[in-house]
């Protein structure tokens, strides 16, 4: 198929950061009941969220935060310059409803994959079944060795799977925006076509304009837009683009990147491995994905961030707003004006509040649009009150660090100068670091009062050393330092 100027491209980041797991008493026909009923209610085509939230509570059993983070995050992947007032358009926010259907569909279609392919492999390699060898369950812990060789590496088939999902679902998506939704074969209007822009990627011109059918009157069918458009729509075959930095595949690498190369862009990092990457700038979203031992900086995020599938990394940011799902191990350094949302099945995750200490961090938040403390006191401690969606196990997947466990981030020279004590961070911790360091200062004042001659300052130095690569050793931090020196050796 040629990808000409009137083929649609599927938007991946709607499915990155838009997608939960589907509520339990959501279904196509749950769905539609919901659409109508918030069409209804709507006016000028619009719906608050409070209008959302009371259909939500009363027709899905969300809670009231659940349905807020529906709400928010919508308004993030919508609108380039978000309203100031929590109002949404009614059919634009159907179409990403419809979405919600696609972790059941995706859950189906990779059993059906892994079935697949299954059977293939054992049909290829008989011998091998008494080995047990098998593709493992999408529904499988993330702590299993297979499952981070299978689902953690699958971001081509996570692309065709929102492909299929889109193809299979064509005629819902156009029937929550047509005109008559208990029509068979609705008319859907100009205008109301041009809602499908959150879904498909923007063009230089509305989208109607793709379409030939409008060109010679205001309203097309159903059946005769789903015919044109299921021949023309397509996936990415990789997700870069010139708005998207794309960071994957890192291998035991130190990545730093600053405002030139990064500002106002996507940021994809994916499949990397025992990696360190900082970016000192103000980006527009970003998306981190089956990654493990990965340490990641990102200064300001103007939209969303979300880390999905990942393994022992750490993650520090000042966000709009933060997802955290499917991950192991993980900690999240956390600034946001809304609090961290927590899904899927994660397990060992620890939230904890921003640790670093860049003196021009104000002027990044700000060319990012992330409020400061001063116009939003409630973003500092926003981490400790995390949103988990969908879960049945209410808590069980992440916990907060406590003020004793706290330390600062230490980052590349490159990014200039540091305050002498980090910012945006809840006065707790920033007393629990000043105690720390009085307490090494007292030792050290203490040492050099000793008058300790050649030979007893040699012995002491070598007892300090021997407990701190002790200490290295049993609370597992000896990798890291490590790995950064041979890092630079390299370099």
């Amino acid at each position: 198929m040629s990808r000409d100027s009137h083929n649609l491209q599927i938007r991946i980041d709607i499915f990155e950061h838009g997608v939960f797991s589907c509520p339990h008493r959501l279904t196509q026909a749950s769905l539609l009941s919901l659409v109508k009923s918030l069409q209804q209610s709507s006016i000028d085509g619009k719906i608050t969220a409070s209008q959302w939230a009371e259909a939500a509570i009363k027709q899905l059993s969300l809670s009231l935060q659940e349905s807020n983070v529906y709400f928010e995050i919508f308004r993030h992947l919508a609108y380039t310059r978000r309203p100031a007032q929590p109002i949404v358009d009614v059919k634009q926010f159907s179409l990403y409803l419809v979405l919600q259907l696609f972790s059941t569909t995706a859950t189906r279609l990779s059993l059906e994959n892994a079935s697949s392919l299954t059977s293939k492999f054992n049909s290829e390699y008989p011998g091998m079944n008494n080995l047990g060898t098998s593709f493992p369950s999408p529904g499988a812990s993330p702590r299993t060795k297979a499952v981070r060789g299978f689902l953690f590496t699958q971001s081509s088939s996570d692309i065709q799977l929102a492909f299929q999902f889109i193809k299979t679902h064509l005629k819902l998506l156009l029937k929550v925006i047509s005109l008559d939704m208990n029509d068979p074969n609705p008319m859907i209007t100009s205008g109301d076509f041009n809602s499908l822009n959150l879904i498909f990627s923007q063009t230089d011109v509305p989208l109607c304009k793709l379409i030939p059918y409008f060109n010679s009157k205001p309203r097309v069918s159903l059946d005769d837009l789903n015919n044109w458009i299921s021949k023309r729509v397509y996936a990415p075959a990789e997700v870069n683009s010139a708005d998207c930095l794309s960071l994957a595949g890192l291998n035991r690498g130190v990545t730093i990147k600053n405002t030139t190369e990064t500002k106002a862009r996507e940021v994809r990092i994916s499949n990397c491995d025992e990696s360190y990457i900082y970016i000192h700038a103000a980006v527009k979203q970003v998306s981190m994905q089956s990654c493990r031992e990965v340490t990641v900086y990102i200064s300001a995020v103007s939209g969303i961030a979300t880390m999905d599938k990942c393994e022992n990394c750490t993650f520090v940011t000042c966000a709009s707003l933060i997802r955290v799902g499917n991950s192991v191990d993980c900690t999240v350094h956390i600034y946001s004006p809304f609090p961290p949302v927590m899904y899927g099945d994660n397990r060992g995750v620890v939230l904890a509040p921003f640790n670093a200490n860049i003196s021009d961090l104000g002027s990044i938040l700000e060319i990012g649009g992330v409020p400061s403390v001063s116009s939003n006191p409630k973003c500092s401690h926003n981490w400790s009150a995390p949103i988990e969606m969908n879960t049945e196990n209410s808590g069980q997947g992440f916990a907060l660090m406590q003020p004793k466990d706290f330390f600062k981030l230490v980052l590349p020279n490159a990014f200039g100068s540091s305050n002498p004590s980090v910012q945006f961070t809840p006065e707790e911790f920033v007393n629990a670091i000043s105690l720390r360091e009085g307490y090494f200062e007292s030792i050290q004042t203490m040492i050099s009062k000793a008058n300790l001659n050649e030979e007893q300052e040699r012995r002491l130095h070598m007892a300090i050393q021997g407990y701190f690569r002790e200490w290295l050793v049993s609370t597992g931090n000896i990798k890291s330092p490590m790995e950064l020196v041979k890092m630079i050796d390299q370099e």
